[in-house]
């Protein structure tokens, strides 16, 4: 057994329990003799991370949230997996509720299980998969891998290296140090910690399904990717005649679904470049959206064309000015945005019987109330505010403009080791995801910039964030 508490030549720290911690793990250059530290709140089940968690078997969202794009465009051989493992996944999800075996029957039919939107805890089973296989093949090149399940809470200079302090008090060492922890925290809305209400939807699913069964109005701030995580949620709980549910936002409008079909296509964009601005740059990719909805081509087709199309040729390739194509990604994010199609579908559904419903307004206010919460919406086109009442309040709002940070995160920012983009609110790190600290890397869905690159496309997508994680990795190799 590694002794922890000593100061060892050739020793790597990876921070993080999820995708990114287990692309670089994966990648990751150690030679025979070096040794691999792997330090996460739940690192003995790498891969998984907050998004992927595996749910106790008791609870009846276990299956429920689903991942946002098809089987086939989470990860090149994730397709594959869902039909060698399909009669596992079949078994596992026989009888639940909502029933996705019965929105899946589309799929099944034409022998399409790669085009199926799966439940996120399988894909969390197969990262862990491939992170085991991954820590399996380094111990066989004599690397010695230790996995800590702790939290980092903070990282310190050492005299041979660097000193990182977990939870529990243990002080590892390392001669370099990977920080891949989560995305930053979900906005915080005054108001949204009270009796009836939820500032955020992880961690809080069981006071959610308390008061969705006991027949309370279920409001979501938000209409994203997480609202429609809490519509599963609510679902998986409560009969669907009895559900109550809406979706507010400024825009109050919904992502498209993404809806694989056969044969596989993708949207292949004709970008000329370079552009001088981020409105040329922006106009061009909208009339290459346009030519390409003209030629029968969906929001999956899109979404996935422009994100092959980025991890082939960055940005920087057609939008030199840093400062300029530090405005595309604002508005790429909503043209792309997409969303599952189940949840989506059914939404859709449950509105013609006016179970679920969609209400524009930003909310200005949440005032607690003896049975339930009071909410004021902001309407732009009037400038109004409107009150409503909701029987429970969910904060779906995501990061916002101001995110909010982990503390190993803010500690970095605070000594400058990174920094923080003034156009995007994301964090910006240098070439191969080095910090202004030689030895210390980050990268996590919150990184907006790496070296001269700025992401077109969020990395909250497990592709984009696995590609980034590999690049840093081989740039580290070539160093």
């Amino acid at each position: 057994m590694t002794d922890l508490n000593t100061p060892r030549p050739h020793r790597r720290i990876i921070v993080g329990d999820g995708v990114a911690a287990a692309a670089l793990a994966e990648t990751c250059t150690a030679q025979a003799g070096d040794t691999l530290i792997v330090v996460g709140y739940k690192a003995s089940q790498l891969g998984r991370g907050l998004a992927y968690v595996a749910e106790p078997d008791e609870n009846p969202w276990r299956y429920a949230y689903l991942l946002n794009s098809p089987a086939d465009d989470i990860a090149p051989d994730f397709g594959q997996w869902v039909v060698d493992n399909w009669e596992r996944i079949h078994s596992a999800m026989v009888g639940r509720s909502p029933d996705w075996l019965g929105a899946a029957q589309t799929y099944l039919d034409c022998d399409d299980k790669r085009g199926l939107n799966v439940p996120r805890a399988f894909f969390g089973e197969y990262m862990q998969q491939r992170s085991r296989r991954a820590i399996t093949t380094l111990r066989a090149r004599g690397v010695n891998v230790e996995i800590v399940d702790d939290e980092a809470v903070s990282l310190d200079q050492d005299d041979d290296g660097f000193r990182l302090l977990t939870a529990s008090g243990q002080c590892i060492y390392a001669d370099a140090v990977d920080i891949a922890t989560g995305g930053p925290k979900t906005q915080r809305i005054e108001g949204d910690d009270g009796p009836f209400c939820a500032p955020e939807l992880f961690g809080h699913e069981e006071r959610i399904a308390e008061h969705a069964k006991r027949g309370a109005d279920i409001w979501c701030i938000g209409t994203n990717a997480t609202m429609l995580d809490a519509l599963r949620l609510c679902q998986s709980v409560v009969p669907e005649d009895q559900l109550r549910f809406t979706a507010c936002s400024p825009r109050g409008i919904m992502p498209d679904a993404l809806i694989a079909r056969l044969p596989r296509e993708l949207t292949q964009p004709e970008l000329a470049g370079p552009y001088q601005s981020a409105k040329a740059f922006l106009e061009d990719v909208q009339r290459n959206m346009q030519l390409a909805q003209t030629a029968g081509h969906q929001m999956r087709e899109i979404r996935a064309g422009f994100r092959a199309f980025f991890i082939k040729h960055g940005l920087k390739r057609f939008v030199p000015d840093l400062h300029e194509a530090r405005l595309v990604p604002s508005t790429l994010r909503h043209w792309l945005r997409g969303g599952t199609r189940d949840t989506l579908h059914d939404f859709h559904r449950l509105s013609l019987t006016n179970h679920t419903r969609v209400v524009r307004g930003a909310v200005s206010a949440i005032e607690s109330t003896d049975d339930g919460v009071n909410l004021l919406l902001l309407k732009d086109e009037t400038d109004a505010l409107v009150p409503y009442k909701a029987g429970f309040v969910i904060n779906c709002s995501g990061a916002g403009s101001a995110f909010e940070f982990d503390p190993l995160t803010r500690s970095l920012i605070e000594r400058d080791w990174i920094s923080i983009c003034n156009r995007s609110g994301g964090i910006r790190v240098g070439e191969g995801c080095e910090t202004s600290m030689p030895g210390v890397r980050y990268l996590s869905p919150a990184t907006t910039i790496i070296g001269d690159e700025v992401m077109p496309m969020p990395l909250y997508d497990a592709h984009l964030l696995c590609t980034w994680a590999t690049r840093a990795n081989e740039h580290l190799a070539k160093a």
